[in-house]
């Protein structure tokens, strides 16, 4: 007991000798700051205000030191090291709380190990194993919309990763879970992110084309229509590798421009196609 307590002591005096060096010195740093910053000071009111901070930061030290003495004067010495190690934890975990907050649907790539691209190129079970926990989660109407979006990001991110056009679990179950999500997303932030995703959508699907003609006509706002429009627009160009798809997405293009009785969608449209050429391409497509 008498050479724990001795051990503990020498700790604390340690600790102690260390926080006076500390004190001293960041007291000497900021001395040299108030000397250089006093000769751009012109009045007194200036002074005043650099001389609180100074003081702030200096409480601000000792309540930081003190505190963790206390811890330390309970445990053994080594347990300083522990202090250190979980401050330094709590702020990188603060870190990545603030930037999921910020944009919860990337947050994720905070959490992936560093060699994360790596296995996913070199080792296939690893990345079917990641990818189809990823597709269950999409279909998982249990999950927050933050996580769902999270997991076709990073879906879609591992197509990009391998440098493929399409994968196995990124099919249009998936995409259209997200968009069926939409319906029911009262974060308007958050339900725009997931309409930008699912209009620039890499996957080719006629019943796609047909969601987004929907949303185009049922839409109350404009921004929504304009991405449901890029989402056909886009559907049309992708497809292009399959002429009977892409047929039948022109098809409904040029009926819902040539009938629609909405102004707004038949402007949105038009804007979107850049100009007249576009409808001829559709229409000289629809005739061959």
């Amino acid at each position: 007991m008498i050479q724990t307590n001795l051990v503990t002591n020498d700790a604390t005096k340690i600790f102690t000798h260390a926080q006076s060096n500390h004190i001293d010195n960041t007291n000497k740093q900021l001395q040299v700051m108030s000397d250089s910053e006093d000769t751009a000071l012109n009045n007194d009111e200036e002074m005043t205000n650099l001389l609180a901070r100074i003081t702030t930061l200096e409480a601000r030290i000792s309540s930081f030191t003190l505190q963790d003495l206390a811890q330390v004067s309970e445990q053994d010495p080594q347990a300083l090291e522990s202090v250190v190690f979980l401050l330094i934890e709590k702020h990188e975990q603060k870190k990545i709380d603030e930037m999921k907050a910020e944009n919860p649907v990337y947050g994720f790539l905070e959490e992936l190990p560093e060699d994360y691209d790596l296995r996913i190129k070199t080792d296939s079970d690893f990345a079917h194993q990641v990818s189809n926990e990823l597709k269950q989660k999409i279909l998982n109407d249990s999950l927050s919309a933050a996580e769902r979006l999270a997991a076709i990001s990073q879906l879609q991110m591992n197509m990009y990763i391998l440098n493929k056009k399409s994968l196995k679990q990124y099919d249009y179950q998936a995409v259209e879970a997200i968009l069926d999500m939409t319906n029911n997303m009262e974060d308007e932030s958050l339900r725009l992110q997931a309409l930008e995703l699912v209009s620039r959508t890499p996957l080719v699907d006629e019943r796609l084309s047909q969601s987004f003609t929907k949303m185009l006509e049922q839409e109350p706002s404009d921004y929504v229509k304009s991405l449901a429009a890029e989402g056909l627009m886009s559907q049309y160009f992708q497809s292009g590798s399959s002429p009977n798809k892409q047929k039948k997405i022109a098809k409904n293009l040029l009926f819902l421009y040539e009938n629609t009785e909405d102004p707004k969608v038949k402007l949105i449209l038009e804007n979107t196609m850049g100009d007249e050429r576009m409808l001829e391409d559709l229409t000289t497509l629809l005739k061959d």
